[in-house]
């Protein structure tokens, strides 16, 4: 029996929006290839149309065609259609229908059989299926889960089994920033431990003994953050010396961590290689230089941080904090700064005018007399008042002196004595 062979002319002329032999060497080839994809889009888009409209009439065309019939019908039937329908113009309208709808048929056939294949039309997707692997991926800033749970312990039979891992499996696609706060408080909360013990190495060979034990650990994404705030939290705290060597452990992890990556290793496959580098003089000189120039870089940014801390703790206006006998700034609670009146010397140093709140930050007398003779006595009284309430002003009837005064600061009726200095 034979068979029809398969017809493959239809591949025969492809239209490809990219072709060059018909381009002229004077016009730029990608604005070219632009026009080509741009027209065949359009043709497409009018031919699409036009066999949409010629299928919308064959509809409409098919629908009166049914009606006509019905006529027909009921005229032969002798029914009232026979009273005001002429049967033989119904037959040639139906007949003018049917030939019209053919037409448009063998129109829209032609379109298909003739259509010219380019790379949207030729082929089309069948099936589509995806599969994510579920191997370890060798990305070295991730950590196989078991290894972190038993603290980096090389038994992986070990690390796999016993209990069940407190981190979950990431999802895909980027972390977003609240995640990644999350997960790297979840680590400082189960491994500060580990990581207080790392960076208070001063040996090297204790250092690598720790990273053998606790690689997972050590060598997670997390620590390197970790190791860095913990030097900045030491220099600002003065324990520059426990600051160094946690320089210095840092920079190991940093090194390791590079290595890792030039030799698109896993961070805990290159522990004993790079102390392997490191005994040599030239490595081991540049690793001290680069430990240094983070030292460097520690100092350099605790020293701004301060600034940003004291700028921001000027812009708030800390009103509600006291300088202790150690220096240090402690926070008072609205109780606590309660004057002799009752009231709070933050509330009413924020209520009183531009020119008395000036005159209390400068500590200037004149500006305050100047002040408060330029209001009404009434209003003049009232700010005193609460000033004496708030124990922002203090008052001593058996002053004798107009001038300022260190421990007591007097008044009279004529002068005021010098205001003292605005919650600080």
């Amino acid at each position: 029996m034979s068979h029809k062979p398969f017809d493959y002319s239809k591949w025969d002329n492809i239209e490809i929006s990219d072709d060059e032999e018909d381009c002229h060497p004077n016009i730029d080839k990608s604005s070219w290839f632009r026009m080509k994809h741009r027209s065949r889009v359009e043709r497409e888009d009018l031919e699409e149309q036009e066999k949409i409209s010629m299928r919308k009439e064959n509809e409409q065309n098919s629908k009166r065609i049914k009606e006509i019939e019905a006529l027909l019908a009921e005229i032969e039937r002798g029914g009232e259609a026979a009273e005001y329908e002429d049967s033989e113009a119904l037959e040639s309208e139906k007949a003018e229908l049917a030939l019209k709808i053919q037409e448009r048929l063998e129109k829209i056939a032609y379109m298909e059989e003739n259509r010219k294949w380019n790379i949207d039309n030729i082929c089309h997707t069948a099936s589509d299926k995806t599969i994510i692997s579920n191997t370890k991926s060798s990305d070295p800033s991730e950590l196989r889960e078991g290894s972190l749970l038993s603290g980096g312990n090389n038994n992986t039979s070990s690390s796999l089994g016993g209990k069940q891992s407190s981190y979950k499996k990431k999802n895909f696609g980027p972390e977003s920033e609240k995640d990644a706060v999350l997960s790297y408080a979840k680590f400082v909360e189960h491994h500060e431990a580990e990581m207080d013990e790392f960076l208070a190495c001063i040996d090297l060979d204790d250092a690598k003994k720790l990273l053998h034990q606790n690689g997972g650990i050590l060598l997670h994404e997390h620590a390197q953050s970790y190791a860095l705030l913990s030097c900045l939290e030491d220099e600002m705290n003065g324990f520059h010396e426990k600051m160094k060597r946690a320089a210095q452990n840092s920079q190991l992890l940093a090194h390791i961590t590079e290595l890792a990556v030039s030799m698109n290793r896993h961070p805990r496959d290159v522990v004993l290689p790079f102390f392997h580098r490191i005994q040599d003089s030239n490595y081991l000189s540049g690793f001290q230089d680069a430990v240094q120039g983070f030292i460097t870089r520690i100092q350099k940014r605790a020293i701004d941080k301060r600034k940003e801390m004291d700028a921001e703790a000027k812009v708030n206006g800390d009103k509600d904090k006291l300088i202790n006998e150690d220096g240090v700034q402690v926070e008072l609670s609205k109780e606590e700064r309660l004057g002799p009146g009752g009231l709070d010397p933050v509330e009413v140093f924020e209520s009183l005018p531009k020119a008395m709140q000036d005159a209390f930050e400068s500590k200037d007398t004149g500006k305050l007399q100047a002040a408060l003779e330029s209001m009404p006595l009434e209003d003049a009284k009232y700010h005193m008042k609460r000033c004496e309430d708030s124990g922002l002003w203090v008052s001593n009837s058996s002053a004798q002196d107009d001038a300022p005064q260190e421990e007591d600061n007097v008044t009279t009726d004529d002068h005021p004595p010098t205001p003292p200095a605005p919650p600080s």
